[in-house]
C-alpha cells in the first residue's frame, strides 16, 4: 500500500492579469480605469479645457481626444495581450517606448508592474505601482496590485492598508473585500472571512456576474468549513431573483451537487438546456449524471450528440461519448468513434488514448499498448508512460518496461514517478539492490517522500539492516494516519521487541484498513508477542479460511498451526 503527497500553490499572475484585463480592469462593477481620464491618459483633459471655444471647435477637439484615447486603449490592450501570452520582452519594449514619450501615464506603470511580477521581481513591481500611485493617488489598479503583492509576501497589515484605501475610493471594489477576506483567513478569523465575503456579495448585488464570483469564493470557504448548506441557500436566493438566468442556474446546479441533491441538479441543468440551445457544458454535465443510470442510455447519448452538433470542432462530447460506450461495453461503436476522433483531431492524442482504452477494456493488451505508445510518442507524459510499462508487465515483458522507463529517465533523471515505477518492478523481481538505488534517488530529490521511506525501510528490514527502523519512523512521522505506514512501522517495532508500542500502531492500522489481510497477520503476530493468543488465533482462523489469496497466507497458516499445537 502506497501514499503520495501532492502540493499546489496559488499564483499571482492570473489575478494580476485579471485586474488588468479589458473586461475587468477592476473587479468593481462601477470602475473602469480605461474610461477615467484622471488616471488614464490624463494629459488629454487639457484639450477640452477652454470653455470659450466655439461648439464646432469643441466638437473637433472632443473627436481628437476620443481618437487618441481609443488609440492608446488599443495599444494598452495590445501590451496586455502580450503579457498574457508571456511575451515579456516584446511587451517590455513597448511599455518602455511608450513611457519615454508619455512618462505621466499611470496605468502603463501598472503594466510595467505586472511585467515585473511575471518576471518574479516583486520589488520592481511595487516600485512601479508606487509610481502609478504618485501620479494618480486614486489609481485602483495600483492599489489592488500593491495589496496583492503585500499579501503574497505575508505583509498582512500592508495588504490590508492598500485594500482599505481602494474601498475608501469605491466601496464596491469587490476584489478588495476578497483580499481582506484572504487576510482574515490567514489570521484564522473565520467569522471575519464570512462577514467580508457576505458584504462583498451585497455590494455586488446589482451585477450578477460579480455576485456569482463572490458566491464562488463563499462556496470555497463553506467547503473548507464543511457547511455546504450555506452555499445552497445563497444559490437558491440567486435563482429566486434571476429565475431565467443560466449563470444563476448553473451555480444552483453546482451547489445542489455539492449537497448531494443529484435529482435537483439534473432539473436545474435541464432548465439551462431549455433556456440556452447552444449550451454545451450543461449538456455534458447532465449526460455525466445520467450516465450512472442504465435506463437513461438514450437520454445520455442524445445529450452528447446535441453537444457535438452545437460545436463539431470541440472534442469533449465525442471523448465523453467514447468513454461512455466503453463503460457500456459497446466496443465496436467505441472503436469507430475513437478512430473518428483521431482523424478529426490528429494533433491531439485523445483518439489514440481512447483506442487504447477500448482495447484495454477488452483485455487486448498488445493492441492497447500499440495505441498508447503512439499517444506517448506524440505527447510524452508520465501517465501514459506508466500505463505502457504496466501493460508490458501484464504481458510478462518486464525487460521491455524497464528499457522504456530507463530511456525516459535519461531525459528526466529526477522524475520521481519513473524512479518509483522502476523501484517497484525491481522489488517484484527481488532485485533489492536496484530497487534501493531508485528509492535512494527519490529521497535525494525529496527527502521526506513517504513512499520511498516506507518501501526502503521494508527492503532494509528484509536483510536486517538497522537503518530500517529509522526510515519507518520517519515515514510514520510524516503520515501517522496511513494504514500502510502504520503497518510497516508497527510490524518493525514488534520485530525489535517493542511489542506494546507496535501493537498500538497495528490496532490503529487495522481500524483504518480492516480488510487488509497482511495487516491482520501482523496484528495477530503482535497479539502473540503480547501473550494474547486467543485474539491471535481468532484473526488467523479468519485469514486462512478466506477464499482470497494474499502474499502471506502460508505464513498465517503456519503460525496458526504452531499456536494450536501449543
Amino acid at each position: 500500500m502506497n501514499t503520495t503527497n501532492n502540493a499546489s500553490k496559488l499564483q499571482l499572475t492570473a489575478i494580476a492579469i485579471g485586474l488588468l484585463s479589458a473586461s475587468s480592469l477592476s473587479i468593481a462593477s462601477t470602475y473602469n480605469p480605461m474610461e477615467h481620464p484622471q488616471n488614464n491618459f490624463s494629459t488629454l483633459e487639457q484639450l477640452n479645457s477652454n470653455n470659450d471655444e466655439p461648439d464646432k471647435a469643441k466638437s473637433i477637439l472632443e473627436s481628437l481626444q476620443q481618437s487618441e484615447i481609443s488609440s492608446k486603449r488599443a495599444h494598452y490592450l495590445e501590451i496586455l495581450e502580450l503579457l498574457k501570452q508571456n511575451k515579456l520582452e516584446e511587451a517590455g519594449n513597448k511599455i518602455t517606448d511608450f513611457l519615454k514619450n508619455h512618462p505621466d501615464e499611470a496605468d502603463y506603470y501598472n503594466l510595467q508592474a505586472l511585467l515585473e511580477t511575471l518576471k518574479k521581481d516583486p520589488i520592481a513591481a511595487q516600485q512601479n505601482y508606487d509610481k502609478a500611485i504618485r501620479l494618480a493617488p486614486k489609481n485602483m489598479l495600483a492599489l489592488l496590485g500593491s495589496a496583492k503583492l503585500a499579501l503574497d509576501q505575508g505583509q498582512l497589515d500592508k495588504a490590508r492598508d492598500y485594500a482599505n484605501k481602494a474601498l475608501a475610493i469605491n466601496d464596491k471594489t469587490i476584489n478588495a473585500y476578497l483580499m481582506l477576506a484572504d487576510i482574515a483567513y490567514k489570521q484564522k478569523n473565520n467569522a471575519e472571512v464570512e462577514k467580508l465575503l457576505l458584504t462583498a456579495k451585497d455590494k455586488a448585488s446589482d451585477d450578477i456576474k460579480l455576485e456569482i464570483e463572490v458566491i464562488k469564493s463563499l462556496g470555497k470557504f463553506y467547503a473548507l468549513q464543511k457547511q455546504p448548506e450555506k452555499i445552497l441557500s445563497l444559490c437558491d436566493d440567486l435563482v429566486r431573483r434571476y429565475p431565467s438566468n443560466t449563470m444563476a442556474l448553473e451555480m444552483l446546479a453546482q451547489a445542489q451537487l455539492f449537497n448531494n441533491q443529484k435529482a435537483l441538479a439534473e432539473q436545474s441543468l435541464q432548465k439551462i438546456i431549455n433556456l440556452d440551445k447552444q449550451d454545451i457544458n450543461s449538456r455534458l454535465l447532465l449526460a455525466r449524471l445520467l450516465s450512472d443510470y442504465p435506463d437513461k442510455d438514450k437520454e445520455t447519448l442524445a445529450l452528447l450528440d446535441e453537444a457535438t452538433k452545437i460545436d463539431p470542432d470541440k472534442p469533449e462530447a465525442m471523448v465523453f461519448k467514447t468513454a461512455y460506450l466503453i463503460k457500456r461495453q459497446q466496443y465496436p461503436e467505441a472503436l469507430a468513434l475513437a478512430h473518428k476522433l483521431d482523424q478529426q483531431f490528429p494533433k491531439l492524442v485523445l483518439g489514440k488514448l481512447l483506442l487504447g482504452d477500448t482495447y484495454l477494456a477488452q483485455k487486448q493488451y498488445e493492441k492497447a499498448n500499440e495505441h498508447y505508445q503512439l499517444a506517448y510518442k506524440a505527447e510524452p507524459n508520465d501517465k501514459i508512460l506508466l500505463i505502457i510499462a504496466d501493460l508490458f508487465i501484464i504481458q510478462k515483458k518486464s525487460n521491455e518496461a524497464i528499457k522504456l522507463l530507463n530511456e525516459a529517465l535519461v531525459k528526466a533523471p529526477k522524475d520521481l514517478a519513473i524512479h518509483f515505477k522502476l523501484a517497484t518492478i525491481y522489488q517484484q523481481q527481488n532485485d533489492s539492490k536496484l530497487a534501493e538505488a531508485h528509492y535512494d534517488a527519490m529521497l535525494i530529490e525529496q527527502s521526506d517522500n513517504v513512499i520511498a521511506l516506507n518501501n526502503l525501510a521494508i527492503l532494509y528490514a528484509q536483510k536486517n539492516d538497522p537503518r530500517a527502523l529509522d526510515l519507518a519512523k520517519r515515514a510514520y512521522d510524516k503520515a501517522p494516519e496511513s494504514a500502510a505506514i502504520l503497518d510497516t512501522y508497527g510490524h518493525m517495532l514488534i520485530k525489535q521487541n517493542q511489542a506494546n508500542e507496535g501493537l498500538k500502531l497495528l490496532e490503529k492500522a487495522i481500524s483504518l484498513a480492516p480488510k487488509q489481510n497482511d495487516v491482520q497477520l501482523h496484528l495477530a503476530e503482535a497479539y502473540v508477542s503480547t501473550n494474547n493468543t486467543a485474539k491471535a488465533i481468532a484473526i488467523l482462523e479468519s485469514l486462512v479460511n478466506t477464499d482470497l489469496e494474499f502474499s502471506e497466507k502460508k505464513a498465517a497458516l503456519s503460525l496458526l498451526e504452531s499456536l494450536k499445537k501449543n
